[in-house]
Order: C-alpha cells, then sequence, then structure tokens
C-alpha cells in the first residue's frame, strides 16, 4: 500500500512517498529532484543529501557547480554548456541541461506523482511519473518534441547516491572497457581505455576517503543488459538499477571522494549519449534526436533490496 503526502523538506515544499518497505521524498520546484531514498526496516538514507540547512533555487542557465551536490536529478538536453549549430540552426545548451533548475507542476494521484514542465528554450514538454512498487522506486519518463525540426539532445540519470568507503560497484557481465574522460590521478589521462580487470584501477570499487580525489568514466561499448548498481556490505543493502538498454545504451560513472568541493558521491548514470557535451556526442555518432513524431519514453527502477 503506497501512501503520498505534501511535506516540507529543508525549505522546500515536497512530497513523501511511502509504502512498507521505502520512503521517498521529491522537490517538484527543483526539478523534480528524489532528495531521499531511505529503507526503513533498515535505518538506512542510499541518496547523498544536501548539507546545508536550505536548498538554493538556482537561476536558469546557472552553473551546477555553485549549488549543492545531493540527490537525484535528471539531465536534459545535455551535460556540458555548449553553444552549437547542427544543420543550419544555433543552439545553446546551459549547464548540466535545464531540468535540473526548472519548477515542476506536480499532480498527485492514487497511482503515484506526475511531475510535468515545459521547455519555451526548446520547445518539448517533458513528464516524469513516480511510483513504488515493493522495493521498487519506478521512474518513468515521456518527454515530446514540440517542434517541427528535430532537437539533438542527451538524456543522462544524474543519481548522486551515498558514498561508503567499502561500497562496492556492479555492472552487467556485458560490460568490460571502460574510457576515462576526466583527468585524475587514478585514471591518467582523458581517453585512456582499461580492461575491467586490470592491474591499475579496481572499477569495482571507490577511491579510498582519504585521497581526496574524483575520476569520471564510461563503459566503452554500448550496454546490452540494461542493469547496474551498488553494494553496500556494512548494511547487506543493494540497490540496482533496471531499465532498458535500447533506449539507454550508454553508462557512465562519476565518483567524488573529496576531490569536488569536498563531498563523498557517487553516480552510476545511464544516458542516450556518448557522451556529455552534444558536440563529443555528434562526433561519436551517438547524438540522439527527438523527433516530434516519436517522443522518447522510457522507465527506470531503482531496486533497493537486501542480499
Amino acid at each position: 500500500m503506497m501512501k503520498i503526502e505534501e511535506i516540507v523538506w529543508k525549505n522546500l515544499q515536497g512530497i513523501r512517498l511511502e509504502n512498507e518497505i521505502l520512503s521517498v521524498v521529491l522537490l517538484p520546484a527543483l526539478g523534480g529532484k528524489v532528495a531521499s531514498i531511505y529503507r526503513r526496516d533498515k535505518d538506512f538514507e542510499m541518496v547523498a543529501q544536501c548539507e546545508k540547512d536550505a536548498y538554493q533555487i538556482p537561476e536558469f542557465g546557472a552553473d551546477f557547480s555553485a549549488y549543492d551536490a545531493s540527490g537525484l536529478d535528471d539531465m536534459f538536453p545535455n551535460i556540458s554548456a555548449a553553444e552549437v549549430e547542427l544543420h543550419g540552426k544555433r543552439y545553446f545548451y546551459p549547464d548540466h541541461g535545464e531540468i535540473w533548475s526548472r519548477p515542476f507542476q506536480a499532480e498527485i494521484s492514487a497511482n503515484g506523482v506526475k511531475l510535468f514542465c515545459r521547455s519555451n528554450l526548446f520547445d518539448y514538454e517533458y513528464e516524469k511519473i513516480i511510483y513504488l512498487q515493493g522495493e521498487r522506486v519506478c521512474l518513468k519518463y515521456d518527454i515530446h518534441n514540440r517542434n517541427d525540426c528535430p532537437l539533438p539532445c542527451i538524456w543522462t540519470f544524474h543519481g548522486l547516491m551515498r558514498y561508503e568507503e567499502n561500497m562496492e560497484l556492479l555492472y552487467g557481465t556485458d560490460v568490460q572497457r571502460f574510457r576515462n574522460v576526466f583527468e585524475s590521478q587514478e585514471l591518467g589521462r582523458v581517453d585512456e581505455i582499461y580492461q575491467r580487470e586490470n592491474s591499475v584501477y579496481d572499477f569495482e570499487k571507490v577511491p579510498c576517503s582519504c585521497s581526496r580525489t574524483m575520476v569520471k568514466y564510461y563503459a566503452e561499448d554500448k550496454i546490452k543488459d540494461g542493469f547496474c548498481g551498488y553494494r553496500y556490505p556494512s548494511h547487506r543493502l543493494e540497490c540496482r538499477y533496471h531499465y532498458d538498454p535500447e533506449k539507454l545504451p550508454y553508462l557512465g560513472v562519476w565518483i567524488s571522494a573529496g576531490g569536488f568541493r569536498g563531498d563523498y558521491n557517487c553516480a552510476l548514470e545511464p544516458a542516450n549519449g556518448y557522451y556529455d557535451d552534444i558536440r563529443i556526442a555528434h562526433k561519436n555518432q551517438s547524438l540522439y534526436y527527438l523527433r516530434k513524431e516519436k517522443p522518447l519514453q522510457f522507465t527506470l527502477e531503482l531496486e533497493v533490496c537486501e542480499y
């Protein structure tokens, strides 16, 4: 049985979804951010938390790094800021897209919460439905281009999760190679490619808390089985992502072990473009075009379970 109620979360109006296993908090004013996924019987918060007493409300086009790094956000229609011209049309893509900084309309029903916004800049409609199903948080997306011109775009799940030094990262068996996309002491130069099993870096672990570093890398090949996740051995819990690899064929990984502003968090980032920057994805022939006649529709499920 799912219970839904309006609450105050720090300084913002929020919505809590709750069943016998999970408690989830949404913040419609902050791009529909998922601020909390709490496993009730384990007294365990899965999501990286905002450490300040209040959230700042960003203006459109704001620098993402100037705001708190917490919660689960949607990055659309890009991650890296860019001004590009494609097929005779010029586009300005704000830092980390526009969804994270947009207020959403929220509609509560017995079946879940529907969040909705419309982009004036890119002329699309963005809908996200959130509901609980046992141990799963279900996110259902429906994105429509209202313009006759196809929209070059990337959708990426920017879900910042709890960092623990002994946690493990879970990948499907098809993930065998990684490309480094951020220069770091652990992974060296950008575009270095590593086998999953190697003598340089353990891709199934996170850097130690004392390293004060950050890493970002992508699975080098398209995802085939639509699975990734986290394991927290100290709590005997896993968070498993389930999704359609045809809709989200790429996987990025971000980990800050104190390296970014002193933050500790990690994010497995299913995406439909490779990677982050519209120009890079275009070069890699992985840029998605949202067409008026074909909306982008998919579901991402986060299963918080014992193992």
